[in-house]
């Protein structure tokens, strides 16, 4: 039975990463000669696993003996500047300081599957990295998100999906296809960066949270459960918990996982979650995001944070993304998935829409 382990970081990511991953059975799984993938979490504003994170995972590989370790992940939908924006989050720099390679794994074959279930798309391309490597380490960053109440160690799998893919995912039932996918690819361990988590209006403007904590396990789906208790949501309430258990994919009952290292209970807290941060902030607005992909969803809401910024005010009082009906006919309707809906109404066209245009949409000038 796999167990989850937690560890309290002192200021050494290498320390935290080597003893959460020794502490879940996972320090023999790297091989000398082994070629590893580190799969990180780059969605997001500031809200992306940290490169100090990323440098120890790639540096925990090599010292274990493997001969290659490559750092990459295909972020959002919409992305033009891969490379500006791996530089950014510091990928090409953790990869630098420690001889592993960058890859964009959309730039990279991807393994089809067709068809495979009634909720994935009819054809699903997996990056090819996932089955070459001898090793790959999922690491998620722990956080909140406005389509699937959290973002962590299941979620982060859409990253290795084909563009094309990750829409659709979308426009079927998420949660079930994020399920299916972890059917279908399973890494071989799964290391949590919860030194710094995020909360409240998450991926893309979530707030910082000092927990502390790396996490690990060699099941992905114990560790998401025990996550979820740290941030002081029941595992159940997500629904991609919730149908990952139902469908006999793994274990989120606390009372049968076990843990090692730091107690949960120890560092359990309440995280705050997505809508209520929108309502205590703008709390006349209006968002539905039924069906809305992550492109659209992160340029909305880095949006309005621009408008918060400029301190700029609303003129809107409802914002509408992906499959949603307009509650009424002044709302703003956001990206190409709402295009039923534009005759008469206002609306920001774009696949997804440049956040430039969609923050003049959002606020007056004055």
């Amino acid at each position: 039975m796999a167990v989850v382990s937690i560890v309290k970081h002192k200021g050494n990511h290498l320390a935290s990463v080597t003893a959460a991953l020794a502490a879940c059975g996972a320090a023999d799984l790297v091989a000398k000669g082994m070629r590893a993938l580190v799969k990180p979490n780059l969605h997001g504003g500031d809200g992306t696993t940290s490169p100090e994170m990323m440098e120890a995972a790639c540096r925990w590989a090599f010292e274990r003996g493997a001969a290659e370790v490559l750092l990459g992940d295909g972020p959002f939908w919409g992305m033009k500047d891969h490379d500006g924006y791996f530089r950014k989050k510091g990928v090409f720099q953790a990869a630098e300081r420690t001889g592993a390679r960058v890859v964009v794994l959309d730039h990279h074959p991807f393994r089809l599957f067709r068809p495979c279930s009634p909720h994935l798309p009819q054809e699903l391309g997996i990056t090819e990295f996932a089955f070459t490597c001898d090793m790959v380490i999922n690491l998620p960053l722990m956080k909140t998100h406005f389509n699937t109440l959290v973002t962590l160690g299941m979620k982060n799998l859409k990253g290795c999906i084909r563009p094309q893919d990750k829409r659709a995912f979308h426009e079927m039932e998420l949660n079930r296809a994020l399920v299916e996918l972890n059917r279908l690819f399973k890494p071989h361990v799964t290391l949590m960066d919860a030194v710094t988590a995020f909360e409240g209006r998450g991926p893309s403007a979530a707030t910082p949270v000092d927990l502390g904590l790396a996490l690990a396990s060699r099941d992905v789906v114990r560790l998401d459960a025990v996550a979820c208790f740290l941030m002081g949501i029941e595992p159940g309430e997500v629904r991609m918990l919730k149908l990952a258990a139902e469908t006999g994919l793994g274990e989120i009952r606390m009372g049968r996982i076990q843990t090692v290292g730091e107690s949960p209970q120890a560092h359990q807290r309440r995280f705050e979650r997505p809508f209520d941060a929108l309502r205590k902030r703008h709390p006349t607005l209006q968002v539905l995001n039924d069906g809305s992909c992550s492109g659209c969803d992160m340029n909305f809401f880095s949006a309005l944070q621009q408008c918060e910024k400029a301190q700029k005010p609303l003129r809107v009082s409802a914002v509408v993304l992906g499959r949603a009906t307009p509650p009424s006919s002044d709302a703003l309707l956001i990206g190409h998935c709402t295009r039923p809906h534009w005759p008469g109404r206002q609306h920001v066209p774009g696949c997804p829409p440049r956040e430039a245009e969609i923050a003049k949409s959002l606020a007056s000038e004055s």
